[in-house]
C-alpha cells in the first residue's frame, strides 16, 4: 500500500479510530531514541525560529477550549 493510499484510508476512519491510531504512532516513536532525538531537534529549531508561547497565552487557550467543552 502506498503512503498516499494509507493516508486516504486513515482519513476515512471514524474519529475514535484516528485518535487511537495517532496514539499508537506516538507510542511507537517514543520507544525509539533516534525518533525522540529527531522530534526534540525539530521542536527546538521551531522554538529558535520564534515559535514559542507564553504561559499566559497557553492559559487563555486552555480557558477558551474549556468554555466550548473541548
Amino acid at each position: 500500500m502506498s503512503f498516499a493510499a494509507l493516508k486516504k484510508e486513515v482519513s476515512q476512519l471514524p474519529l475514535p479510530q484516528r485518535l487511537e491510531l495517532a496514539d499508537f504512532l506516538a507510542r511507537k516513536d517514543r520507544s525509539s531514541k533516534a525518533a525522540r532525538r529527531v522530534r526534540i531537534d525539530r521542536r527546538m529549531k521551531a522554538m529558535d525560529r520564534g515559535r514559542k508561547f507564553t504561559a499566559e497565552h497557553l492559559l487563555a487557550v486552555h480557558q477558551a477550549l474549556k468554555a466550548v467543552g473541548a
